[in-house]
């Protein structure tokens, strides 16, 4: 059996050592952790899966600016080699996202594959003429959590500061 539960503190680390193990030691160096630095991580989004309270997967999602719209940078989400494969990284993300659209959110951008997002309803994001600075547009991708489109522009960083759920 599989939680879906809000990280403890003591999660840390080995969220740490999963991002490494699923990412490379040099994951800091992608474009998307730019967007990271010095930002928190959207409250009540982060959630980690648990097998017998062993830790096996990780999302987290990031406050990001699309013009005057803050949105979603979803990533990474990441699971130990031997869960892929099993349905843990298909109820991280609809767990996610259903608590995303709770909180108001009305859009999520993230970098990866296609195949693999398509089916909780990820689109090119240059559908709507967005686009991230260094990304791959064929990876650069974003889903509707509402019914409006977002803003054509270039998603950029958050000023340093932890983000609120829009109002």
């Amino acid at each position: 059996m599989v939680d879906i539960v809000a990280p403890l503190p003591e999660h840390a680390p080995q969220i740490e050592a999963l991002l490494d193990h699923a990412f490379g030691s040099d994951r800091r160096a992608k474009t998307s952790y730019r967007y990271r630095d010095g930002i928190a991580p959207v409250s009540g989004l982060h959630r980690v899966a648990l097998s017998d309270n062993d830790l096996i997967g990780s999302i987290q999602f990031w406050p990001a600016r699309l013009g005057e719209e803050t949105v979603l940078l979803l990533g990474p989400i990441a699971l130990w080699a031997g869960y892929v494969g099993q349905g843990v990284g298909t109820c991280l993300m609809s767990d996610a996202l259903r608590r995303a659209r709770e909180q108001g959110w009305k859009y999520v951008f993230l970098v990866g594959d296609p195949a693999y997002y398509r089916r909780f309803g990820f689109v090119p994001a240059a559908t709507w003429g967005v686009t991230m600075p260094n990304e791959d547009p064929a990876r650069f991708q974003g889903c509707l959590l509402g019914p409006d489109k977002p803003p054509a522009g270039m998603l950029t960083a958050m000023p340093a500061r932890a983000a609120k759920p829009p109002v």
